[in-house]
Order: C-alpha cells, then sequence, then structure tokens
C-alpha cells in the first residue's frame, strides 16, 4: 500500500483544518459509549430491570466498540475513512433510534440496539477518524492521536449535561411509587436526532491528505521502513505485549464506569455532584489523551504509561474509603489515567508496525479493550455478591495497573534489542 504522507513545511497543508474538524466533531459524537452511567438508572427505574442486568449493557457496547475498530479499520485501510465514517455514523445513529421504541417487555434488546448496532458504529468511526487524522501529521503521531481521541473522550461533557436535561424534562412520573419514569421515546429519539444531523455533513467532509509529491529523477530517497500486515502482526512478540497492556491498563476504567454516578451518590455527593463528576471523567480523560500523548512525543511511549499506570494505582487505592470531594479527584484521576493511553496506543503500534495498515492494526490490539471490559466488569459484579461492597473490586482494580509496568518493561528490552540487531545488520552489509 502507498504511503500517505505531507511535505514538511511551515505551512499546514490545504485542507487539514476542515478534515480533522470534522473528525474531531465525530468523534464528539459516537463517544457517548462512555455515558451509560447516566441512563442505566432511569433505564432500570423506567423498565423495572434489574441494575445488575443494566450494568452488563456498557460491557457489551465495549465489546462492540473494539470489534467495530477491527472491522471498521480494516475496511478503511482498503476504502476511504469517509465511507467507513459515513457507514459507522449511520449505524450509530440508527442504533440509538432504535432504542427509542424499546419497552419493559423488550428492554434486554437493548443489548442489541444501544450495545451491539451502536457500539459496532463507534468503532467504524472511531477507527476511520483516528487513522485519517494521523495521516494528516506524519510527524507528530502521538499529539495526533491525542487530539482524535480526546474529542471522543470530550463527549461526556458535552452530551452528560444535555442527556441529564432531557432525562429531567421527560420525566413522567413514579414508576412503582418509588423511583421516577421517563419518556426514554423522547430522549433517545432527540439524540438520535442530534447525532445524525451533526455527523453525517461531517462525514462528507472527512478526506486524507494529498500524496507526497514525486521525488526528482535521480535524486536519492532514504530507505523505507516496511509496515507489517495483519497476519505478520499477530506473529510479532511486541504486539502481545501491547495488546496485555491495553487489557490490563484499562481494567480499573472497566470496573469503575458503571458506577460513578450511583456509587458517588452513595459516598455522600448530591445527584448534580455525582453527574458534575461523570462530566468531569470526560474533560480528564479527553486532557489526558491530548497532554499525554503530547507529551509521550517528548520524553517516548513507555515512560508516559508508566507514569498513567502509576497515578491510577494510587486513585484506586484510594477509591477504598474515598467520600465527597475526595472521592470525585480519585475517580477524575482514573478518567486521566485512562485517557492518555488511549491516545499513546495508537501511536506506540504505527510507531513499531508501520502507518500502512494502522486502522487494521491498531484493531486488532483493541480487541483486548473489549475483554477487559467483560472480564473486569463480570469480576466487579461477582465480588460485590460475594462480599456486599466493593473494596475487593477497587483492590483488584489497583492490582491491574502494576501489570502494565512488567509488560512495559519486556517491550523496552525487546524494543532494545531489536535495535542491537539491527544495528549489527547494517555493519554487517
Amino acid at each position: 500500500m502507498t504511503h500517505i504522507s505531507v511535505p514538511k513545511n511551515n505551512k499546514a497543508p490545504k485542507g487539514r483544518a476542515r478534515a480533522v474538524l470534522s473528525g474531531l466533531l465525530i468523534q464528539l459524537c459516537v463517544g457517548i459509549i462512555y455515558l451509560w452511567s447516566v441512563f442505566k438508572a432511569p433505564v432500570a427505574a423506567t423498565f423495572g430491570w434489574s441494575l445488575a442486568g443494566a450494568n452488563m449493557v456498557s460491557s457489551v457496547m465495549m465489546l462492540a466498540f473494539v470489534l467495530g475498530n477491527l472491522v471498521g479499520g480494516a475496511l478503511q485501510d482498503r476504502t476511504s475513512p469517509r465511507r467507513v465514517a459515513a457507514v459507522g455514523c449511520l449505524m450509530f445513529c440508527g442504533g440509538i433510534f432504535a432504542t427509542a421504541f424499546l419497552t419493559a417487555r423488550t428492554v434486554s434488546l437493548i443489548y442489541l440496539t444501544y450495545g451491539a448496532v451502536a457500539g459496532l458504529g463507534s468503532g467504524f468511526a472511531y477507527a476511520s477518524v483516528i487513522s485519517c487524522v494521523q495521516k494528516w501529521f506524519p510527524g507528530r503521531c502521538g499529539f495526533a492521536s491525542g487530539l482524535a481521541v480526546s474529542a471522543f473522550g470530550l463527549s461526556t461533557v458535552v452530551f452528560g449535561p444535555v442527556s441529564q436535561w432531557l432525562l429531567s424534562l421527560f420525566e413522567t412520573g413514579p414508576a412503582g411509587g418509588a423511583l421516577p419514569a421517563y419518556n426514554l421515546t423522547a430522549v433517545f429519539g432527540i439524540l438520535a436526532g442530534a447525532f445524525f444531523l451533526v455527523t453525517m455533513p461531517a462525514c462528507s467532509l472527512l478526506r486524507l491528505p494529498p500524496a507526497a509529491p514525486a521525488a526528482p529523477a535521480g535524486k536519492a530517497q532514504p530507505a523505507a521502513r516496511r509496515d507489517l500486515t495483519p497476519r505478520e502482526l499477530v506473529r510479532t512478540p511486541a504486539f502481545w505485549l501491547i495488546t496485555l497492556n491495553i487489557f490490563f491498563i484499562n481494567g480499573t476504567w472497566n470496573l469503575i464506569v458503571p458506577l460513578i454516578k450511583d456509587l458517588g451518590v452513595a459516598r455522600g455527593l448530591s445527584t448534580e455532584a455525582a453527574v458534575l463528576t461523570v462530566s468531569l471523567t470526560g474533560v480528564f480523560s479527553a486532557a489526558g489523551r491530548l497532554v499525554m500523548a503530547a507529551v509521550s512525543d517528548k520524553i517516548g511511549r513507555i515512560p508516559a504509561l508508566l507514569i498513567l499506570a502509576g497515578a491510577t494505582f494510587l486513585s484506586a487505592l484510594a477509591l477504598i474509603g474515598a467520600g465527597g470531594a475526595f472521592y470525585s479527584a480519585a475517580v477524575v484521576l482514573i478518567a486521566f489515567g485512562q485517557g492518555g493511553p488511549s491516545a499513546i496506543h495508537p501511536a506506540v503500534v504505527t510507531d513499531i508496525f508501520g502507518p500502512a495498515f494502522s486502522g487494521t492494526n491498531y484493531g486488532f490490539a483493541m480487541l483486548a479493550l473489549g475483554v477487559s471490559s467483560v472480564v473486569f466488569n463480570a469480576l466487579s459484579n461477582l465480588l460485590y455478591r460475594l462480599t456486599g461492597g466493593y473494596t475487593a473490586t477497587f483492590l483488584m482494580a489497583a492490582c491491574t495497573v502494576l501489570m502494565p509496568a512488567l509488560l512495559m518493561a519486556l517491550l523496552r528490552r525487546l524494543k532494545k534489542e531489536e535495535a542491537a540487531l539491527s544495528a549489527e545488520s547494517t555493519l554487517a552489509a
């Protein structure tokens, strides 16, 4: 596959601002995948559904999201980001819209509509936008990844308050006399319509950068790095180290994300403060994505990941007894620690395996995120049933982020060995 690159000069390439901004708008909309903690209790109350069943919706959506990354990444590598993003946004909006018509008898179909269909669509769009934006910033891969995924994280900042406002606007009265019920047809229908009106024009403006001009005849060119195909990728130890790192470093976030609002209220926050905490996770997640991805361009990917793992470890321990504002602070720091790797890992994959198949290759690594979500959510539910509290959950959350330290040490050693072998081969030649 031909590499797409942009000449290095001080002037931004024509069309970059329009293409990147359209990608960020798409990410802002499909990032609602992280907002289930706001919808969980209203859906359960309105339809008389168990909170345990409602908790699993976010895991199903996350698994579908990473599968969408894989399939969408492969498709956009072969076609174009604009087409795949458009298909993904149609699926995403359609899944949210279908959720609007569920009833108490059909509520379990939310695993299909909100979880599978919308999750797949979100993954299609996410993979397309990240790959496209990276190609507009060929010399700043970390910054490009951070820019793309920070907008994804900001979705909770924008749509958290909007969704809460819609729920309060369409509250219909007590369900069974204890909890409020909501007109979810109106809530999800309005959101789906708004997403459609924003994402369809944005997809039409998403473009790859122009190919670099051909070099003058006779001018020597530097040797190009060979890009690894997905089949070659999965045979490398580095791929499995990165994949396991994604699985463990996201474990803490996957454990707490369904609990943020309800546990915050139980720990002394008002409902408004708990919803604000959910929104602030979006701010800090976006900050982690943008700031730490750019930092990783300067200090290296592995040191940046280790810093984030350390901060997440301390925050998870703090959650064991944290209440009030201290609880909110620990949660948003975990969001920061989750956001950074979300931006750094795409850059790591592109750095090591090349940009030509970056969509597909990162999609394979992202499968670990979906497995992590399902595994750690199920473990959290099991530990809660066994212990009647979340202390064991938060201890496990702290332990999971110790694994990345070992995995990244192994990756660093592997990269040094490969560099030494490459140097020896060059000298021998």
